[in-house]
């Protein structure tokens, strides 16, 4: 078993890094993914070996749509008013990895991204 090498806070980040991947029903691999990263580095996060770089933290809070205190432990888990409607635990693995890409862009991403989507939705119903 690899050494913990942070201190007794950040294993309670590993631990809320856990939490909130489950409670999300998101796997390891999915959350690695939407972070380009390799699956053990992001396991190391959870099992508190080592620590997310400021950039990748901040997209895990998108991820999970709370901010960085939720995951430092300073704050409550507190889905978004989308969630409570359309929880992402109930969402396909498609429309996971959907919203947790556009979780993580940019302002000016997702404005390009929901002009492409909206080009898309339109040529979808003009097919019809």
């Amino acid at each position: 078993m690899p050494r913990r090498k942070c201190s007794s806070v950040d294993q309670s980040f590993g631990k809320n890094l856990l939490k909130y991947r489950k409670l999300c029903n998101f796997t390891q691999q999915q959350i690695a993914d939407l972070l380009n990263l390799n699956r053990t580095t992001y396991t190391k996060y959870e099992t508190g070996v080592s620590e997310p770089s400021f950039d990748i933290l901040k997209k895990i809070a998108a991820i999970y749509g709370v901010d960085i205190n939720s995951i430092l432990g300073s704050g409550n888990f507190a889905p978004k008013l989308a969630d409570s409607y359309m929880p992402i635990n109930t969402l396909t693995d498609e429309e996971k990895e959907l919203v947790g890409i556009f979780r993580i862009l940019s302002d000016e991403e997702k404005s390009e991204f929901m002009k492409k989507a909206r080009e898309i939705k339109l040529i979808k119903n003009n097919d019809f």
